[in-house]
């Protein structure tokens, strides 16, 4: 009994051992999360002191770079979803029939993430911005939301997770871009009239046939001749490793099924590129024609193969807030896309496109007030050549529809609206001389308007 137990002892203490002992001889290189891996800390810093984080990155180190470390999250994983069909990590929801759906769409799905109708109409309000700063330049747009996996295949998430009553966000905001006129591709609309599944099944994105269908009617928007491949009958290929997948499952989980396209490749990149994941991406194409610049996310992934082999230059940001302003005198493209998944629209309510806005003009009955609003000017956080007019307008003084302009010098802007009752304008730096700016806040519902906050501010160095 006694043997049996110094045993069963020795037993577990080398399987302990094993993850630490290991990363002597076969430590973990690669990781399916998307973040760097903690490196070797250093017991003396930069500036030769000690390391007071040293032994916390110790700790980040060795979760890092156990060994075995991939194998035991799918050995762990397998368990969870196999007995007890659930995931082990918070990221990835785990369905029926093997489903896995990105845990950040939930509220969507839930209702609990509903914006208000005002932040919706400022959201639209945003895009108008763009759209008319972009047609001042003579460029074509289209903007376009491919839908989150469960707003389009919702039969297979799990039981514990009730869908809302409620139309989602981006189906919402969708009356409000009809309303303001605003070039928008419906992609909802689209995907569901189709018999097909367009997206993967362990993967949050759309498959190959899906990307050939939102690339054909993103062209159709711009009124851009192209190549239509709806005709072909891709071949049926079981080599994709979905997103979900790898993060779940590490590097072992089971490949699925996607369809192939017998694309030319006509295009070369201009830039180093190691993938189409990259954040900024210059295609080039000596048989295409035009010039576009493209904002976009993972979703344009699958899109730029078909996208590079008509434009003679396109370019490929996944920039947040877009720099649009300076790509546009940089690269002159003719035509613009914003590609925002469903689950990050309201990026463009918090964050939206550094560029110098659109002129205003002011209704004739103007009612001057002392109100709780705010401005300010500020340092440009994301481009030195810019200052940031922001502030916040009394929230009694403003409707469901109320748009603002700033006033700077004299010079009437649309301002983009943040939030419920935010608002910025981007102005460069060259644009404002001397040490002061007279700035004056203005709030136009249809014929009237009502000057919020009027102030002398010194220009930041």
């Amino acid at each position: 009994m006694k043997r049996k137990l110094i045993f069963f002892v020795a037993i577990c203490i080398t399987l302990c051992l094993i993850p630490s002992v290991g990363m002597i001889f076969f430590p973990t290189t690669k990781s399916t999360e998307n973040k760097e891996m903690a490196e070797i800390p250093k017991v003396i810093s930069e500036e030769g002191k000690f390391n007071e984080l040293f032994f916390q990155e110790c700790g980040e180190y060795f979760v890092d770079h156990i060994a075995l470390r991939n194998q035991m999250i799918y050995t762990d994983a397998m368990i969870q979803t196999r007995v007890f069909s659930e995931s082990n990590i918070g990221s990835v929801i785990y369905g029926e029939n093997d489903w896995l759906y990105y845990a950040s769409t939930l509220d969507d799905y839930s209702g609990r993430g509903a914006m208000s109708e005002r932040e919706l109409f400022n959201l639209s309000h945003n895009l108008k911005v763009v759209e008319e700063y972009l047609k001042e330049k003579d460029i074509d747009f289209v903007f376009t939301i491919p839908p989150n996996k469960n707003t389009l295949y919702y039969e297979n998430m799990p039981y514990y997770t009730e869908q809302g009553n409620l139309a989602h966000n981006a189906e919402r905001l969708s009356e409000y871009l009809e309303e303001q006129g605003i070039s928008y591709l419906d992609l909802f609309r689209l995907f569901r009239a189709q018999d097909d599944v367009l997206y993967l099944q362990r993967d949050s994105h759309w498959n190959m046939k899906g990307a050939c269908l939102a690339y054909d009617a993103v062209m159709d928007s711009l009124g851009k001749k192209h190549n239509d491949y709806s005709d072909e009958n891709p071949v049926v290929e079981n080599k994709t490793n979905g997103d979900l997948n790898k993060m779940l499952y590490s590097f072992y989980g089971e490949t699925e099924e996607n369809y192939s396209y017998s694309l030319p490749r006509n295009y070369n990149y201009k830039n180093d590129v190691s993938g189409v994941e990259d954040g900024w991406i210059i295609t080039e194409n000596k048989q295409g024609s035009g010039t576009l610049l493209m904002f976009r996310d993972s979703f344009a992934d699958t899109l730029i193969p078909f996208i590079s082999n008509e434009f003679k230059t396109a370019y490929y940001s996944k920039g947040q807030p877009n720099a649009m302003e300076r790509y546009i005198e940089e690269d002159k493209p003719d035509c613009v896309i914003i590609e925002k998944v469903e689950r990050n629209i309201s990026d463009y309510l918090i964050t939206p496109p550094i560029i110098t806005p659109p002129s205003a003009e002011l209704p004739e009955n103007i009612t001057i007030t002392s109100t709780e609003s705010d401005v300010k000017i500020e340092l440009c956080s994301y481009d030195a050549d810019y200052f940031t007019v922001n502030g916040t307008v009394d929230s009694s003084r403003i409707t469901e529809h109320s748009e603002v302009v700033v006033a700077v010098n004299d010079k009437l802007y649309s301002a983009y609206q943040t939030e419920e009752n935010g608002f910025v304008i981007y102005l460069k730096k060259k644009t404002l001389t001397g040490e002061n700016a007279d700035v004056q806040v203005y709030v136009n519902d249809g014929n009237n308007s009502i000057r919020v906050v009027s102030s002398i501010i010194a220009l930041p160095q």
